[in-house]
């Protein structure tokens, strides 16, 4: 039977059960929570009943089963009561009632706090407020009937709460950092990312309904947070769509790189990155003898070299993503960023809560050729964590380094002039940092070629281990876009993690704050 018409069957009903459960109880509040207990006993189990013109015999003979279980614990809870009351009353027997009542005052507010709306908005009106049902049926906007119904129910659930054991689950005394990023192909303000790494409540109910589907009261005990202060939020996240809900119970509609899916990617790719790091030491190739006197030692030739095979080896795997995996998606939470009509993808990263003196983790920047807007050159940039201290690349400053580049630092202000100089980008008006011709270019694109194609397997392997990981621990009606988030975010990882492995090997090492080691203008 569906849920509409046993709805709607208990709606007509109600006052013939409660009718039932008056005339063999005589008291009004005992019928009252009979008549609760029927209606539970009815909703968990009419589910199974096919043929709905049984119901009127099938409801009886709930109320029959139901009553005689309510008898029986009367009588068994009314045999302890008398056990109690022949024991000898002590001088502690008044602090001891105290304290009892104080710990049910707050299991009763607690079970108050995880009703969902409905059953909250009802019980606070009727009990605290004192309405009467006909008055919370109008300010409710809902028939009288169904106000007595939601008071049965909850009643029961609050009872039955009250008798259970709840344990706050982890993240209501330790929440996990949560920061959320895209990729598609609309900019824009992206206030509601960093907005996400500010607030930690929104992140971490998308964590709590990562998995499995959850109801909004495991969500509030899994974050220790009342649902008068979660719905609010969740409705905001259904919204936006990084939430979808089915029945009662929610589900994140966006990939996340969980800690434990980062952490088996990245076990897996170690060994991978430390072998191409060694093949990419033992690589022979001109660049050395060609262009070799272009830098002021041998670490800045190597981090340039690492730099122009990341650069190469992703345009060569640019496509990888579309092939593989398909177009961006064109629908979903992207789809309505930005004033809406992307095409892209959005996903989630939980990781420890960074301290304030905490260093910074990965490639803080990627740009991959760079044009300035006069089409005079482009930049090519990566900003690693070893090399922060000198360079830390920004996007606004496109156009004055490729001015500088070009010879044409006079023509700057003196704004740009002084804050090139100041961050190292420019020495006496010159650049800091290598130019090549698109000449040299095209030169370097064959000279580097099989330290490139080792780079780009690195990119394509890392991509496929990267996909499958990310789909395998992702909810089933996310998986496909879960492995474009895999391949796409893990294409860009793959160049940090390379990084860190020849650091590791000392094959790199740190630069002092005036160069610029993983940077570099071509001109047009």
């Amino acid at each position: 039977m569906d849920d509409i018409k046993l709805e709607q069957l208990i709606e007509e009903n109600m006052k013939s059960i409660f009718g039932f459960a008056l005339t063999r109880l005589s008291d009004v509040h005992e019928a009252e929570y009979l008549t609760s207990d029927i209606l539970y006993a009815l909703l968990r189990s009419a589910q199974n009943l096919r043929d709905e013109t049984r119901f009127y015999g099938f409801m009886w003979k709930i109320a029959e089963n139901t009553y005689a279980e309510y008898l029986r614990k009367k009588a068994r809870n009314q045999k302890r009561f008398a056990e109690l009351n022949e024991s000898i009353a002590d001088e502690s027997d008044t602090a001891l009632e105290e304290i009892i009542k104080k710990e049910e005052l707050c299991l009763l507010r607690r079970e108050l706090s995880l009703l969902s709306r409905q059953y909250r908005d009802t019980t606070v009106l009727y009990y605290i407020e004192k309405l009467s049902c006909s008055e919370i049926s109008k300010r409710l906007a809902i028939s009288t009937e169904m106000v007595k119904y939601y008071l049965f129910r909850a009643r029961k659930i609050i009872r039955e709460g009250m008798n259970m054991e709840r344990l706050f689950g982890e993240k209501s005394y330790r929440p996990c950092g949560f920061e959320i990023d895209f990729w598609g192909t609309r900019a824009g303000d992206d206030y509601e990312y960093r907005d996400f790494q500010q607030r930690k409540i929104k992140g971490n109910i998308l964590l709590a309904a990562y998995y499995t589907p959850v109801t909004l009261q495991e969500i509030s005990v899994e974050l220790g947070v009342s649902l008068p202060y979660l719905e609010d939020e969740v409705r905001l996240l259904l919204d936006r769509q990084y939430l979808v809900c089915k029945g009662d119970k929610y589900l994140t509609n966006i990939p996340i790189f969980t800690e434990d899916c980062t952490k088996t990617i990245d076990e897996k790719l170690r060994e991978l990155t430390g072998k191409t790091a060694q093949d990419l030491i033992a690589t022979a190739d001109e660049y050395s003898s060609r262009f070799g006197r272009r830098f002021a030692n041998e670490n800045l030739m190597r981090w340039q070299k690492l730099l122009l095979c990341l650069h190469f080896s992703l345009i060569d795997t640019a496509h990888d993503l579309e092939k593989n995996f398909g177009e961006l998606p064109s629908d979903g939470p992207y789809s309505l960023i930005n004033g809406g009509g992307g095409s892209g993808v959005i996903w989630g990263r939980c990781q420890s809560i960074p301290t304030d003196d905490a260093p910074p983790q990965g490639i803080q920047g990627i740009y991959n050729g760079t044009p300035a807007a006069d089409g005079k050159g482009s930049i090519i940039a990566m900003n690693f964590r070893q090399t922060l201290n000198a360079q830390h690349f920004e996007d606004r400053m496109t156009a004055p380094v490729v001015s500088a580049a070009c010879g044409e630092y006079a023509h700057l202000s003196k704004e740009w002039q002084d804050r090139l100089d100041t961050l190292g980008y420019t020495r006496a008006g010159k650049p800091n940092f290598p130019v090549w011709t698109q000449e040299e270019y095209r030169a370097l694109s064959t000279v580097l070629r099989a330290p490139i194609d080792i780079v780009a397997a690195l990119h394509r392997r890392t991509a496929e281990i990267a996909a499958t990981v990310t789909a395998d621990l992702a909810p089933t009606h996310i998986r496909k876009s879960a492995a474009y988030v895999g391949a796409l975010v893990y294409q860009f990882r793959a160049a940090e993690l390379l990084a860190n492995a020849l650091y590791d090997m000392n094959w790199l090492t740190a630069v002092s704050n005036d160069q610029k080691p993983a940077f570099c203008v071509v001109t047009s």
